[in-house]
């Protein structure tokens, strides 16, 4: 797959930050998929699309095994601290609460936008009850918390139809916010949702395609595990806001951020509007996956 590795790493390290608690998600946006179908409409749209999520990871499961552990060794390289602990690291940064509580709307209507490889918004308190009105809900994992539920959490894009969420379960210790508990398995925290603006077409390679790859995505990032994580914002001389990782003893993971994403405070969130129209898409090409191909088998 070309190029897509740098984009495997940066939902990695999205996804690693999960928190490890075990209140099962809200399905916000339809049912599980029926044992039977039904014959035509958008409702089989969407049980076919949730077939497939179930169905292809296991049909590629030998494919999958070696871009995995490839992406593991990379992930554990990049947890490896930099540099020696900074004795001020809890005081980098800004107080988020504090500067969320100041703009117009308070911490309720104001989000950390991060447009990079993974497009991402970061809410810190309640989460509009809206703001999955044309989403439809494909599966979450056994210990993910819905949106309705969670008090803060990330929507992150993982194709241009596709997004996830994930719930916070962080304390603040300063400036720093620090995952509670380590991660075992990523996906089981994260929850998955398909733009209902862009219909799916099992006749069509390109609509196969782009579902097979964020299923590919999703399938590869979700097996990782983490350490417990801490993360500062910090505004540079030139205005700019950036993201910094930590280890909770205060040593630097500066291999976790990504210098060129554009971090900005926003109060009108359209989360296909900004995620999933940043996303670069990384469809595969003529390696040996071959999603295309392994998602006509189980439909």
């Amino acid at each position: 797959m070309r190029r897509i590795s740098p984009v495997l790493l940066s939902v990695a390290m999205l996804l690693a930050s999960a928190p490890a608690v075990a209140i099962h998600v809200s399905d916000t946006g339809g049912n599980p998929v029926d044992d039977e179908m039904v014959e035509e409409g958008p409702a089989s749209q969407l049980s076919l699309i949730k077939k497939l999520w179930q169905t292809l990871p296991l049909e590629m499961a030998g494919e999958l095994q070696e871009y995995r552990a490839s992406l593991d060794a990379e992930f554990a390289a990049r947890l490896v601290p930099i540099a020696d602990v900074e004795p001020d690291w809890k005081s980098k940064g800004i107080d988020l609460s504090g500067y969320l509580q100041s703009l117009p709307g308070g911490i309720a209507n104001n989000a950390l936008l991060t447009v990079g490889d993974v497009p991402m918004i970061r809410f810190f308190g309640e989460i509009p009850a809206d703001i999955l009105a044309d989403w439809e809900y494909i599966q979450a994992g056994s210990k993910a918390v819905g949106p309705t539920e969670a008090k803060g959490g990330d929507f992150l894009s993982i194709s241009p139809n596709h997004i996830v969420f994930v719930a916070h379960d962080h304390i603040q210790t300063g400036n720093a916010r620090c995952m509670k508990t380590a991660v075992e398995r990523a996906a089981d925290h994260a929850t998955v949702y398909r733009y209902s603006g862009v219909p799916f077409d099992p006749d069509s390679d390109a609509s196969l395609e782009a579902e097979a790859e964020a299923i590919i995505l999703y399938t590869l990032i979700g097996g990782l595990h983490s350490p417990i994580l801490c993360s500062i914002v910090q505004r540079d001389q030139a205005g700019e806001y950036k993201h910094l990782s930590y280890t909770p003893d205060g040593r630097p993971l500066s291999d976790m951020d990504d210098p060129n994403d554009h971090l900005e405070f926003i109060s009108l969130v359209d989360l296909h509007q900004q995620l999933n129209l940043n996303v670069i898409s990384e469809a595969a090409d003529d390696e040996p996956l071959n999603p295309v191909e392994a998602a006509r088998d189980p439909l």
